[in-house]
């Protein structure tokens, strides 16, 4: 049976220009997937941005995501890649900028990742585990947290975990996330390493970005550990001396805060207080 496509007009958030695209109808028939995230590249609305469309399981457009990153001009296959190994570039080909940002947040924030594979996908769940283990700090390491599934028949598909970021290899589209967050961190880091030419230098450039956030995230632990409850101005000025960063904004401490709910407690982030919510509450 041949599959049907439904036809969704979306629009460039930074050119403005229109263009209707073909989404599988089979996308829309699973209302447990909630929000989907479609990855439109370079060329496929307009020539020069690629951007994240986020569509609800009735096919309607309920937003849009701009993506900043491009890659460098590179061979058509490095030795490394002619080797077998997954490299930074080999990875996005293979799942997309936005999938590779998803892939790498839910490694740092300890969530699990489901890839749908189809025949043709080569990488095992050894090999993807093993790439994805090695941007974390040693002691983070170990875990196989990503899983490949071979159904490809939305319906039929159960996931172990709930709360687990889902990916369909084949198409690119990222058919659920866990997490409400914009995926700047790793947008930031990963736009940086393809600034890179050499692909260990890549490599080196996320594990020591990853890990200064890991150390920031460690710092407000050890932090709130010894409290009863604490402002976030004043946990960002104490992280932030202990250290030896500039101050950290908010948007860090949104993170800082997953990693530690995912990573070691909810009971800790729950010692940190707003001043904005208390005032609030107190109207």
């Amino acid at each position: 049976m041949l599959e049907s496509f439904k036809e969704i007009e979306v629009v460039c958030p930074t050119c403005g220009e229109t263009k209707s695209i073909n989404i599988p109808e089979s996308l829309f028939s699973q209302k447990k997937f909630g929000t989907i995230k479609i990855q439109v590249p370079v060329n496929a609305v307009c020539p020069k941005h690629q951007f994240i469309v986020f569509l609800d399981t009735k096919g309607m457009v309920r937003g849009y995501e701009k993506i900043d990153i491009a890659m460098l001009v590179t061979p058509a296959e490095t030795k490394k890649e002619a080797a077998g190994i997954l490299t930074l570039r080999k990875l996005i080909q293979l799942f997309g900028t936005y999938g590779i940002l998803s892939l790498m947040h839910a490694k740092i924030f300890n969530y699990p990742s489901y890839i749908i594979k189809d025949e043709a996908f080569e990488p095992t769940e050894e090999l993807l585990n093993l790439i994805s283990n090695r941007i974390l700090p040693e002691k983070y390491r170990g875990h196989n947290s990503i899983y490949l599934l071979e159904e490809s028949n939305y319906s039929k598909i159960k996931l172990k975990e709930k709360k687990a970021l889902l990916i369909d290899s084949l198409t690119k589209n990222i058919l659920q996330t866990p997490w409400k967050e914009k995926l700047k961190f790793e947008e930031e880091i990963v736009k940086r390493a393809l600034e890179i030419i050499n692909e260990e230098d890549q490599l080196l450039l996320l594990q020591q970005r990853i890990a200064i956030f890991i150390k920031e995230a460690e710092q407000a632990k050890d932090i709130l550990e010894n409290v009863n409850e604490i402002y976030e101005e004043d946990l960002i000025e104490q992280v932030s001396r202990e250290v030896l960063m500039p101050r950290m904004n908010q948007n860090r401490l949104i993170l800082i805060k997953e990693f530690i709910k995912h990573n070691f407690s909810q009971k800790l982030v729950s010692r940190i207080k707003s001043r904005v919510d208390e005032f609030l509450s107190s109207l």
